[in-house]
């Protein structure tokens, strides 16, 4: 990945280092006039008043708010900005209407089943540091577990392992068991259908960069 970018906020979770942000707050100026540009990025940010700007106190906090909202460049002396108040934010899944054309065909089933998984899909913020992935994601899972396996016969999951609620399970358990009763057949046309609907909305399924 090249340079930070305030662009990518909002965007979900991806490999971020504290020197990350603090080449960062250097671009916009917070930066000790006194330091030698040779010196480490370390020695010359002045993250404290970066971090203020963004109503955090360390970088962990910083990456976790970066992460969830969309944020903007602020130079030093600028206005701060406010919090978002923290709420639960429920994936709302758009109508998306594809051509006939535009569905894979059937038989090409096993060669979309081996990608899916490894397509750049959006990382989505979860209460308590979990993470989801857009609903579409689910949608194709459960189409080929329908397809593999038949209808969903296990029990719904509560909690992950790290103790707070298994946002991920739970919504992989809900797609599947919305296809009761649909035979294996139907379950390969409708993951096509539904690659070709993930792929038709890409800003709400795949990163950016």
């Amino acid at each position: 990945m090249g340079a930070l970018s305030f662009d990518q906020s909002g965007q979900g979770e991806f490999e971020m280092t504290l020197a990350d942000v603090q080449n960062l707050a250097i671009n916009l100026g917070y930066v000790k006039a006194s330091v030698p540009a040779s010196k480490p990025l370390a020695a010359r940010a002045t993250m404290g008043p970066f971090f203020d700007q963004y109503g955090v106190k360390a970088f962990s906090t910083f990456k976790q708010k970066f992460f969830q909202e969309p944020l903007v460049p602020i130079s030093p002396g600028g206005v701060p900005m406010k919090s978002k108040a923290k709420e639960e934010v429920k994936e709302v899944k758009a109508v998306v209407v594809v051509k006939p054309e535009d569905i894979p065909p059937v038989s090409q089933y096993e060669e979309l089943l081996g990608k899916f998984k490894d397509l750049k899909w959006r990382i989505i913020s979860r209460p308590g540091g979990a993470t989801m992935k857009p609903t579409d994601w689910y949608r194709l899972e459960a189409c080929s577990q329908q397809a593999s396996a038949g209808d969903n016969e296990t029990e719904k999951p509560m909690w992950a392992a790290h103790g707070g609620l298994d946002f991920n399970g739970r919504e992989s358990w809900d797609q599947w068991a919305a296809l009761k009763g649909k035979s294996k057949d139907d379950a390969k046309q409708e993951f096509c259908r539904v690659w070709a609907e993930a792929h038709a909305d890409p800003k709400a399924n795949f990163r950016m960069y």
